[in-house]
C-alpha cells in the first residue's frame, strides 16, 4: 500500500509539473512565432536571475550592462529562428506590442548600436551562442508585468546573424 502511495504521490508531481510547464509555455507563445521555428526552450526554478536594464557598457575593464535587477522565481525561456523574410526589427516591434498589449510595461528597451555588443547580450546575459549577430541589427527590451498571482518579468532580445538569419528570443521570469 506504501508504494501505491508513492506512485501516486510521484505521477501527481508529474501531472502536476507538467501541466504547470504547459501553463507558462502557453502564456509565453507570441502571435510572431507560430510560423517559426522553436530552437530551445526551457524552464527552471532560479534563486538569482540578473535582468538587464541598461546597455552593455566597458564598466572597470568588464563589459556588463550598468544598471540590473536582481530576481528570483520560475523562468521560462525560448528561442526560435524567424521564417525568412522577416526582419529583426519587425519580430521584435510585433512581439513587444503582443506583451505591451497584454499590459507589460517597458522599464527599459535599446536599439542597434545603442544595446552594446550582441556577443555580450548573447554569450553573457543569455548564455546562447547563436543570438551573437551584427551590433546594428539587434533590439531588446526589459518589461514587467503586474498580475495578481505577482509580477512578472521578461527580456525579449532580436538579432539577425551575419547569414541572414533571425532569431528572437524571449525570457520570462514568474516571482
Amino acid at each position: 500500500m506504501a508504494i501505491f502511495s508513492r506512485l501516486t504521490v510521484k505521477a501527481g508531481m508529474l501531472i502536476g509539473g507538467l501541466c504547470l510547464s504547459l501553463a507558462v509555455q502557453a502564456e509565453v507563445g507570441l502571435g510572431i512565432t507560430k510560423s517559426s521555428q522553436l530552437i530551445n526552450s526551457e524552464q527552471i526554478e532560479t534563486p538569482y536571475y540578473t535582468l538587464p536594464t541598461s546597455a552593455m557598457r566597458k564598466v572597470n575593464g568588464l563589459i556588463a550592462a550598468e544598471y540590473n535587477l536582481f530576481l528570483a522565481g520560475q523562468l521560462t525561456r525560448s528561442t526560435w529562428q524567424m521564417i525568412p523574410g522577416l526582419s529583426a526589427q519587425i519580430a521584435y516591434d510585433k512581439a513587444l506590442e503582443e506583451l505591451t498589449g497584454a499590459n507589460a510595461n517597458v522599464l527599459y528597451q535599446c536599439h542597434g548600436r545603442l544595446c552594446g555588443s550582441s556577443n555580450q547580450w548573447a554569450n553573457q546575459v543569455f548564455g546562447e551562442s547563436r543570438l551573437y549577430g551584427l551590433d546594428n541589427k539587434q533590439s531588446y527590451a526589459a518589461l514587467k508585468q503586474d498580475t495578481p498571482k505577482g509580477p512578472i518579468y521578461y527580456a525579449l532580445y532580436s538579432t539577425q546573424r551575419g547569414n541572414k538569419k533571425v532569431y528572437l528570443h524571449l525570457e520570462m521570469l514568474q516571482q
